[in-house]
């Protein structure tokens, strides 16, 4: 299998997006693992030279380099094998031979030690375990395998549970192979259970690689009782050794584990011996085993598991015994000893050594030297020799579960073991000296597979390689450096681990610079493993406004700290800031602490701070501890109300200097009188505490609230001697109170008490006074306290007099009679106080009308109203009547709520209030008690849900200001609108419909409507809502808030309404839309289950893009073309309103991009002072004004109106003119207007058809998708896309030989097969075809498809040669012209090309799109028999092709559309079945046939029914009536020349008579032969009597059959056929072109392969590169799809459904291209049809093609795969027929291949020679 450079490339990409972290994200360097396809891994190998990694999976060979990539891969299986039978596998010999998957059971390097290794060698199990080598470089790449091996050749147990293991030794330059395998019972007898083989013939031999032919062998009496079970196998000291268990036959025959031993030059097994060996109590099976060292000796580690009862079967508890070399080679010594020299015996006659195996030899008594003469034995020696002592050890490690796989590594001297267990973990070990295993990691690998014995360590033995079931990873031995201390470094007890001090990190031994020297590198498993640490630190606590001599003490049982040299020192660094030389005195430290301007401010609310010392070796810290700095000033600044208790009271040695007010860490002040510190010693650090204090001050009045800290200062004279040492807080002088009334007026001196503790210090009670001014006291020596007044103002607040009277005594607020009254302090007061008030002030009342029965509330404000409520409380009247008050509501002097009373009379009058002991005020404005009235109500009824806008009419309804609404059974409507004669308010929910009256309540006063009622309605439900998606409508900036928008609803009925949706921002998120009808809230989505969705806003362009505001020329007669965009997201054609000045401008089509309107005939009036009326667009709610239009009278349309398409009533004719290029776009976009228009017209007739068709269709889908879609099987869609049209095809034919030729001919084109899988002959081959004139075009698709059978088993290959041919063809191309490339199918590769599309994507066909295309297929069908047929011309009434289009009016039925049913019964034996079938009247018997055969076999294959000849139609009518129908008979109607096919109408067949198909008696002429006697057959319609029309004018007379002018009437079958159609061709253009699912991989490879090639080339035009696309894959094979769906089905296409499918594929390539699909008057119709679909079409291809080339480029392994799968169409006949062309051009072949000079030395001119020899005995020059 060979795997170019680029293949692998992508197939690295591809695997790696696999390779995934395994560890903590922390980690520096996580493991990686990756999992390969999925497949079953079974060996690891690594190659220590390149450090690649290669994996033996199942059929599967993978190449990865040291970091997990995959570099390269091959496959190795399935294959065609059997265990029981010998290969080559031939399967008429082997009939039980399947295909089989290849287990890989060895894995293993051909190399001479100390020098690259050559190969990798690779056994499997399949063809009886023969071994290939492969190269190291590409393992996809076989340098050696045999084809026809002998059995010596066999190496690998054939059954993948069975055991292999070996080993590759080299002796004298000689490479071998030895091999260890089980016993399997299938396959070849006599395999030995150990072997040695050679790896490369010799020249001296005859046996060939991988034989075991005159090499040794195990001998073996019995091999199914030796049935050794294979660990290991690996080399030393000249040595192999062979790990395995097997019965003990010669003993308990129990179960045991054996290490084997032989000389690895030994070629007979002379020198064979084996002991068993013993693992504590019961471990017996050996699962694993690797050579390895402890302590500087070979140790063999073996992983054991204790066994169940007598059985191989391991159970979970498992050990690890670790065996000394030393002694197992002792072991063998004595017991070769033993049986060369004692017969087997020890002193004491006991046996103790004997010969295994069953074999005839036997223990001896040779010269005692015999073993060192012959240490490698002998002819005359005895063998195969077996110990009876077991060689003993005890488990250093047991473990459960199960331990799977085992290796060791040595670190510093030091063995660290590496366990595998069942359940996927793997347990580091670390081995003592004593020979016991401590666990100190497990890792988890793979939680669902075991770990495979294959534990490999890398070349730099830091990594290991882990293999599971189905992934390998990579892990690191150790991780030293995820742990960053020091004790974490120590405690993980990771032998490879240990703390390097003077670097402060984690390492490995070897990686600290100073590992050698002492207490540098600390290691867990030493006596020394505590980390340096700071015991203690003095002083750990100082005042930082000192700077003293800090030691560290290191504690006395660590050890030492790292020796350093004289230059070196030690340092300590506080915190941030630089490092200061430390000293050192044995384990005391001494540093220099930091001056107090370095030290870092203490944290806010703090009075200390904690600093990291950290003692360093440069900038490496070796330990650290934090020393704490306490600031004696912050003490005192974070209490300031008691600074001196809380600095005596600190927990840092601070004091209270009393004169100084200071808090210090010093014992003595500047002015002495120190208060010291109440604790004599530092007690232990606690935690920090935080002082904060508030206080709260209220001040007199309501309005007016703020603090005031006031300092008062006092006098001392003496310190009291009686306290000369005062301590701690009781001693600190202070003052709590105030003695004095706190109240203080502003702007007057007042004099305040204070009040303490400790005061009598100073032997005073001090009084100081506090003025406006700042705070004065006299004297010296003051003492600053602090306390809180509340000062107040009498004027602030009190506007009136009334209020200042109202204000508390004890504030001595007074009414002063100044010029300007107000309300003061009394003792500021000097021109006297006012002892009355003046009357009272009203200056607002609210409202001024009231019902007669009052129970309103009125609303007085003014001055003066009291100075409290007993004082207002009977004194307010309203027009003459009392007004009670309310006290809750009453302010002092502002303002008076009091509710009203009832009135006889209507009345008015003002507001009165009388003030206790004052006069009267009165209001300046008048009230007025009124009666209000109700008249009607608008509307009369509304939703239960409420909220119904309701207006009541009255008269006087402003009459009190708090008015409420509310029915009967609703209360609480609120009234939100006023007048005097409407007033509007919002019903609420009902429970129930019904009608209750309105009642208006004003205050106490209730008016009732009973004269109308207003009625509770049903709420109204919403059915439906179209369309369901509105354009934005905004165009303003974007906003960045949730708001609520709204749009009325207009036109409302009882069953529709029309609702405008409502503009929102363009980038607006849509929350929630809802229709909103009173309190009835419908959400859109509960209408349609779907969503209202807005789209971008549309865009037109301006009609003269070149020059805005320029008018464009317009010539009468034709439409308005406006581009632009996204016009049709949610607008329909209907909605939109153009206009042209004046006049409405007719919207005729709308499509996603285009607007066409049609203007009137006579040019509009501007609606502006412009002379030209400008053309404006509405779409919904956004206008667009599109510029200026003038018409263009001089050139008038020659062709009225009334006569074009679907504009004129009738049967109007197109008349065909061609003019310049601008008529030709008007004449475009005019069509596009007519089309639409009938479409439109054919929509409910179409309608119709679908939902018929869709019926009809009902039964293929429940077939679809199973076998009810007759795909073809591969064989024969492959025959008939590369063979199209051709009978007797290669696929279907066998090489036609005689027998004395046949096996030569086939040894010859076997070698033209070998010859064919050569790049260099197949492509001088193919260039040299192509270079001959005879080769004509069919032979060249026919070579092509030659090629493709031949190498369809190699199609990765034939993949790489065809990119090798397209390669030169576009060389050809670029140099002419590079879009004409791949055109057409003009050479070889080109069909090479359509081959290969077609094979890789039959799949694609059958899984995705042949379900929409078979559909497709039938509903066309379908559709077309439901009309009549010509059965002579294939011309039918329902096509699309207007070539194939039934113009004239067939009278097949009364009634339109509608066929017979007839009752059919097939004969089937005896049994006759019913079965009614629609046919038409005017159908031929054969049609009538196949109409009945179609229903009788719907979804069966076409070939699997009978044929319709084959068959007769037999009418029956009651008991005796039967009557054979034909299309031919005697009863046939001839006129002239011409003759008629019968029909059901010409034998008058009833409506639902019955028939019955039954065999054909007798062969009936057939019709042909009539136009042989000149008679012509003409079924519907005449042929046309023209005579043959030569070849040379066919294609003109098409063109003059297209130009015939086309009726209304069957332009609109055309499109009605269309309409019908158009979801079942959408469903297949859809699904070939697909976004939702990946494409298929060839097309993402071979248009990745054409963007590569283009860029190459420098082709940067993209419409060469799509054109290059669409020539490959939609020209090239979904055409030739689309066209014959029986290249996909087993179906028949009638000429009348291909004329259907024609124009769809037609539709389909036109969609390809990307010129611009414009059509006029002269073009076909076929495309006129498509035309409005095609630009959505062309979407769909250019995103198809977007989306493959934007894609990041994969890796083609599927594909590789995909192509392998599809491999086996080998023939020879193909290979016969490509013979005979090189047999014609055999000459100028041959000469090719002999120019060439790499041809010369292939000797391919040669090769072909032989073959030509063989094949034909041709004469050469051999």
């Amino acid at each position: 299998m060979p795997a170019a450079a680029p293949l692998l490339l992508l197939l690295a990409i591809l695997w790696w997006p696999l390779v995934l972290p395994l560890a903590p994200s922390h980690l520096q360097s996580p493991p990686t693992f990756i999992t390969l396809n999925g497949s079953r891994l079974n060996h690891l190998l690594l190659d220590t030279h390149s450090g690649h990694v290669y994996v033996g999976a199942v059929n599967v060979l993978f190449h990865l380099s040291p970091d997990l990539q995959l570099l390269s891969w091959g496959k190795t299986g399935p294959k065609l094998d059997s265990p029981d039978c010998l290969p080559p596998i031939d399967p008429t010999d082997c009939t039980q031979a399947e295909t089989t998957d290849n287990t890989n059971k060895l894995l293993l390097l051909e190399e001479v030690k100390e020098r690259e290794p050559l190969s990798l060698i690779v056994c499997g199990t399949v063809l009886q375990g023969i071994c290939e080598k492969r190269s190291l470089e590409n393992v996809s790449q076989v340098l050696y395998k045999t084809d026809n091996p002998v059995d010596t050749q066999y190496v690998a147990a054939n059954d993948p549970r069975v055991s292999t293991v070996g080993v590759v030794v080299e002796q004298k330059g000689v490479l071998l192979m030895l091999v260890g395998r089980g016993y399997t019972s299938k396959g070849p007898g006599g395999v030995p259970p150990i072997t040695m083989r050679r790896l490369t013939p010799v020249a001296r031999h005859s046996a060939p690689a991988f034989s075991h032919e005159e090499l040794g062998k195990l001998v073996v009496g019995s091999y199914s009782e030796y049935n050794n079970h294979f660990v290991k196998a690996f080399s030393h000291n000249n040595y192999v050794y062979f790990v395995f268990s097997r019965r003990d036959v010669w003993g308990k025959r129990e179960y045991r584990t054996y290490v084997s031993r032989l000389c690895a030059g030994d070629p007979n097994f002379y020198s064979y011996v084996e002991v068993p060996l013993s693992c504590g109590e019961g471990y017996n099976l050996a699962q694993a085993a690797v050579l390895g060292y402890h302590r500087e000796q070979p140790m063999l580690f073996v992983a054991m598991a204790m066994g169940q009862a007598s059985t191989p079967t391991p159970t979970d508890r498992s050990a690890l015994c670790v065996y000394k070399v030393e002694e197992l080679d002792k072991a063998l010594h004595g017991a070769q000893l033993l049986c060369y020299t004692q017969e087997g015996k020890d002193a004491n006659n006991k046996e103790k050594a004997y010969i295994e195996y069953e074999v005839s030899s036997n223990c001896l008594k040779l010269p005692q030297d015999s073993l060192n003469e012959y240490p490698c034995g002998g002819e005359h020696t005895p063998s195969p020799i077996a110990s009876a002592i077991a060689l003993e050890a005890t488990p250093a490690f047991t473990w459960t579960p199960l331990i799977t796989a085992v290796t060791t590594a040595t670190e510093v001297g030091h063995t660290i073991v590496l366990l595998g267990d069942k359940n996927g973990r793997l347990h580091k070990v670390f081995l003592h000296a004593n020979g016991t295993g401590t666990k100190y990691d497990t890792v988890e690998v793979d939680a669902e597979s075991p770990i495979n014995a294959d534990l490999l360590l890398d070349f730099t033995k830091q990594n290991v390689y882990v293999l599971t079931e189905r992934k390998v990873t990579k892990l690191h031995v150790a991780q030293c450096e995820k742990h960053l201390d020091c004790h974490s470094c120590l405690s993980n007890r990771d032998p490879y681990c240990g703390w390097c001090s003077l670097e402060g990190r984690c390492t490995r031994k070897m990686d600290c610079a100073r590992h050698a020297q002492p207490h540098h590198w600390i290691w867990s498993y030493s006596r020394e493993r505590q980390c340096v640490s700071i015991e203690s630190l003095h002083p750990s606590i100082q005042s930082r406004e000192e700077q003293t001599q800090v030691q560290t003490l290191i504690p006395d049982h660590l050890l030492q700290l790292p020796v350093l040299s004289k230059d070196e020192s030690l340092s300590c660094a506080f915190g941030s800031l630089a490092a200061q030389p430390a000293v050192v005195m044995e384990n005391r430290i001494t540093c220099q602490s930091p001056a107090p301007e370095q030290l870092p401010p203490s944290p806010p609310g703090n009075d200390h701070v904690s600093v990291r010392m950290a003692l360093k070796f440069g900038d490496v810290t070796i330990s650290h501890t934090n020393i704490t700095f306490y600031d004696c000033k912050a003490v005192g600044r974070l209490n300031a109300t008691s600074p001196c208790m809380a600095c005596v009271n600190s927990m840092w040695p601070c004091h209270w200097c009393v004169k100084d007010e200071l808090c210090t860490h010093d014992k003595s002040c500047p002015r002495q009188h120190v208060i010291y510190n109440s604790r004599v010693s530092v007690g232990p650090l606690i935690s920090p505490r935080t002082v904060n204090k508030v206080t709260t001050c209220h001040n007199m009045y309501s309005d007016l609230f703020f603090f005031l800290k006031v300092k008062i200062n006092y006098y001392y004279y003496t310190w009291r001697s009686s306290q000369s040492s005062p301590r701690g807080p009781d001693s600190c002088p202070c003052v709590w109170a105030l003695q004095s009334f706190p109240l203080v007026p502003v702007g007057f001196d007042t004099e305040l008490s204070l009040q303490g503790k400790n005061l009598d210090i100073f032997e005073v009670m001090l009084i100081c006074r506090l003025s406006s001014h700042p705070i004065h006291c006299a004297g010296v020596n003051m003492l600053a306290l602090t306390f809180h007044v509340q000062l107040y103002d009498c004027s602030v607040g009190q506007s009136d007099c009334s209020q200042c009277r109202a204000v508390a005594a004890n504030y001595g607020c007074v009414w002063c009679a100044d010029e300007t009254p107000s309300c003061v302090y009394n003792q500021s007061c000097t021109s006297g106080t006012m002892d009355t008030c003046p009357p009272p002030l009203i200056t607002e009342v609210e409202p001024l009308t009231g019902p007669l029965e009052g129970g309103i509330l009125l609303t007085i404000q003014g001055s003066n109203l009291g100075q409290s409520f007993q004082d207002i409380k009977a004194g307010v009247t309203v027009a003459g009547v009392t007004c009670t008050p309310l006290p809750e509501a009453y302010h002092i002097s502002n303002s008076i709520v009091c509710e009203l009373q009832a009135s006889a009379n209507v009345t008015a009058g003002p507001v009165v209030i009388t003030v206790r002991g004052s006069e009267k005020g009165e209001s300046p404005q008048t009230f007025s008690y009124q009666n209000p009235q109700l008249s009607r109500i608008v509307p009369e009824k509304g939703p239960l849900a409420g909220g119904t806008m309701l207006t009541v009419h009255g008269s006087q309804l402003l009459t009190g200001q708090r008015t409420e609404q509310r029915s009967d059974q609703i209360t609480g409507l609120q009234a939100f609108l006023v007048s005097d004669t409407r007033l509007i308010c919002r019903t609420s929910h009902s429970n129930q419909t019904g009608r209750v009256p309105v009642k208006v309540v004003f205050g106490k006063a209730e008016r009732l409507l009973d004269s109308v009622l207003y009625s509770y309605m049903e709420d109204p439900v919403i059915t439906d809502a179209t369309p369901m998606e509105s354009f934005y409508g905004y165009v303003s900036a974007y906003v960045s808030f949730c708001f609520q928008i709204q749009e009325l609803c207009t036109n409302v009925t009882s069953e529709r309404m029309i609702c405008k949706s409502p503009a929102v921002e363009p980038k607006s998120r849509i929350v929630r839309v809802w229709f909103e009808m009173d309190n009835v809230h419908i959400d859109f989505p509960t209408i349609k289950n779907k969503p209202f969705t807005y789209h971008p806003n549309p865009d037109l362009f301006q009609l003269n893009s070149e020059s805005r505001g320029t008018p464009i020329r317009f010539k009468p007669g034709g439409v308005l073309a406006v581009e632009g965009k996204g016009l049709t997201l949610a607008m329909s054609r209907e909605e939109v309103v153009a206009r042209l000045g004046d006049k409405e401008c007719d919207v005729k089509t709308l499509d996603n991009t285009h607007l066409y309107c049609e203007p009137p005939e006579e040019q509009p009036l501007a609606l502006d002072d412009s002379d030209l009326p400008t053309l404006k667009v509405l779409m919904g709610s956004l206008p667009f004004d599109l510029g200026p239009v003038q018409y263009d009278n001089d050139l008038h349309s020659a062709v009225p109106l009334a006569a074009q398409i679907g504009l004129a009533a009738g049967a109007a004719v197109v008349v065909l003119i061609v003019r310049k290029s601008k008529q030709a776009l008007r004449d475009y976009k005019k069509v596009l207007v007519q089309l639409e228009t009938l479409e439109i017209n054919v929509g409910d007739q179409c309608r119709k058809e679908f939902t018929d068709l869709m019926t009809e269709m009902m039964d293929l889908s429940s077939d679809v998708g199973g076998p009810g879609i007759p795909f073809l099987d591969y064989r024969t869609y492959a025959e008939r896309v590369f063979f199209p049209g051709q009978k007797g095809a290669p696929l279907s034919q066998n090489l036609d030989l005689p027998d004395s030729r046949r096996q030569t001919v086939e040894q010859g084109l076997g070698q033209l097969n070998n010859l064919l899988n050569n790049r260099l002959f197949l492509i001088r081959f193919i260039h040299t075809l192509e270079a001959q004139q005879s080769f004509s075009q069919r032979d060249r698709g026919y070579v092509a498809s030659l090629l493709t059978m031949a190498l369809h088993d190699k199609l990765e290959y034939f993949t790489d040669v065809m990119k090798t041919l397209l390669g030169d063809l576009m060389q050809q191309y670029v140099a002419k012209n590079p879009k004409l490339m791949l055109r057409r199918t003009e050479t070889v590769v080109e069909k090479m090309l359509t081959n290969w599309m077609s094979i890789c994507l039959y799949s694609f066909l059958k899984e995705v799109a042949g379900e929409p295309l078979y559909k497709l297929y039938r509903a066309i069908k379908y559709q077309v028999d439901k009309g009549p047929v010509d059965a002579v011309t294939g011309k039918a009434k329902r096509t699309l092709n207007d070539s194939h289009l039934l113009r004239e009016d067939i009278d097949y039925c009364s009634f339109l559309f509608l066929s017979q049913t007839l009752t059919v019964l097939v004969k089937s034996g005896v049994e006759v079945q019913p079965c009614p079938v629609k046919v038409l009247d005017s159908d031929t018997i054969t049609q009538v046939k196949d109409k009945i055969l179609d229903q009788i076999y719907k979804g069966a294959p076409y070939s699997q029914r009978p044929a319709a000849d084959s068959l007769d139609l037999e009418w029956r009518s009651g008991q005796a009536g039967h009557l054979t129908l034909s299309d031919d008979d005697v009863t046939a109607i001839v006129q002239g020349r011409w003759k008629r096919i019968n029909t059901l109408q010409h034998y008058k067949v009833p409506d639902e008579a019955t028939v019955a198909l039954i065999p054909r008696s007798q062969k009936t002429p057939m019709l042909e032969g009539e136009e042989e006697e000149g008679l012509r057959l003409w079924h519907l319609v005449k042929p046309s009597e023209d005579p043959e029309i030569p070849k040379h004018r066919k294609s003109s007379m098409r063109e003059r059959e297209r130009a015939k002018a086309i009726p209304e009437i069957y332009l609109t079958r055309l499109l009605s056929m269309k309409g019908t159609l158009q979801k079942f061709v959408d469903d297949v253009f859809v699904a070939i072109l697909s976004r939702k699912r990946p494409p298929p991989i060839a097309v993402r490879f071979f248009f990745d392969f054409l963007d590569d090639m283009a860029e190459k080339h420098g082709i940067d035009d993209p419409e060469t590169v799509h054109i290059w696309k669409t020539n490959s894959l939609p020209l090239r094979f979904w055409v030739n799809i689309l066209k014959n769906p029986q290249f996909v089905f087993d179906v028949q296409v009638t000429d009348s459904v291909d004329a259907v499918l024609s124009v769809i594929a037609q539709t389909f390539i036109d969609s390809c291209t990307t010129s611009e699909h414009k059509v006029g008057r002269d073009s076909p119709v076929n495309k006129l049809l498509y035309a409005r679909e095609i630009p959505r079409y062309k979407q769909l291809v250019e995103r198809y093609y977007s989306d493959i080339h934007n894609a990041v480029s994969g890796c083609y392994q599927e594909m590789n795969s995909t192509l392998t799968e599809l491999s086996g169409m080998n023939s020879l006949v193909a290979l016969h027929e490509l013979y005979k062309y090189i047999n014609k051009y055999y000459d100028q072949i041959i000469m090719s291949l002999e120019e060439d000079a790499a041809g010369q030395k292939m000797q391919l001119a040669y090769r072909l020679q032989q073959v030509a020899a063989l094949v034909e005995n041709k004469v050469t020059d051999l």
